[in-house]
């Protein structure tokens, strides 16, 4: 018992909510692209291209808002990359975002080689990371205080972007257009309404959101860059979109409990345990949360099977 203790506790929540908020952001960045009716798997190459560059940014012009401001950009154009390719081209989505993953990964190690001279890490007294916020009057609640307090600002943007994007794509025009560009482009069309400016602006929003994610990692998370960091965080959060359908609350759900798997692993580092173990927990938890999703929706699926299969003319 008292070494449950010392792995589940307020420390252990803190943590989560940390580990928790680059796939936050990354997958809301993902919903407005899965609800303009795109996969996009190459949530991990515009996050690690975010990072990188935010890195530069904030050595270059020293100043973490303009390393944040550097992440948005990248994001933004890799995704712009993205969505030439696939809305305009017509390329299939899917081999896009693997190319923008395998492109995020290959570029990155080049940059930091010809930039910086060197691989594996960026470590410098440049860098300047962003600033913790500490919450007035958070300390008279004691070691609580340490889940509302003392986190980067972009762990309180993340969190507040939830309700937010709930109203966006709810209650504004703009957010319901791209859902009706998603569910029903015929209708779209026919209301005069253009299915691929809409996908290129939820485009757009996806690479800012994963331009922050990446700018959170090597800036707020922690402060350097390593090759590889988004260390599959992109990959979670499309499988958080496959289960939630870019729905915010629904995407916050699943992040947490991935927040949880990360930080839990990042805890049991600390004991007895073989690292190569520790390791594999959020992947299987990824694992677990993709077979519980296609179980759920196997019924689903077997009935349209059947119906296609059917002959038309009764049984």
């Amino acid at each position: 018992m008292e070494v449950l203790g010392d792995i589940f506790n307020i420390s252990l929540l803190a943590a989560t909510i940390r580990t928790t908020v680059p796939i936050l952001l990354v997958a809301l960045g993902g919903a407005f692209t899965t609800k303009a009716g795109i996969f996009n798997i190459g949530l991990e190459g515009m996050m690690l291209v975010s990072a990188f560059f935010a890195v530069l940014g904030s050595m270059y012009f020293g100043s973490a808002i303009m390393g944040v401001m550097a992440g948005m950009i990248a994001g933004m154009l890799t995704a712009t990359l993205f969505a030439l390719l696939v809305v305009t081209f017509r390329a299939n989505e899917v081999v896009v975002g693997l190319a923008i993953n395998i492109l995020a990964s290959g570029m990155t190690i080049a940059l930091m080689n010809a930039i910086f001279g060197t691989r594996g890490s960026i470590i410098s007294r440049d860098i300047v990371g962003l600033p913790p916020v500490h919450v007035p009057g958070a300390s008279a609640l004691g070691q609580v205080a340490q889940v509302f307090s003392g986190f980067t600002p972009l762990v309180y943007v993340a969190f507040l972007l939830v309700p937010v994007l709930v109203i966006f794509f709810g209650r504004t025009r703009l957010g319901l257009y791209i859902r009706v560009a998603g569910e029903k482009p015929e209708a779209a069309e026919a209301l005069g309404i253009s299915v691929a400016r809409l996908q290129y602006i939820a485009a757009l929003f996806c690479g800012a959101l994963a331009g922050l994610a990446g700018a959170h990692l090597s800036l707020g998370y922690i402060t350097m860059f390593t090759e590889n960091m988004s260390s599959g965080r992109g990959f979670m959060a499309v499988a958080v979109l496959i289960f939630s359908n870019g729905d915010p609350l629904l995407v916050l759900a699943g992040c947490l409990l991935f927040g949880f798997s990360d930080a839990l692993a990042v805890r049991l580092q600390t004991f007895d345990i073989p690292s190569y173990v520790v390791q594999t927990v959020p992947y299987l938890v990824t694992i677990a949360f993709l077979f519980a999703f296609a179980y759920r929706s196997r019924p689903r699926v077997f009935r349209e099977i059947f119906d296609k299969v059917r002959p038309a003319s009764g049984p």
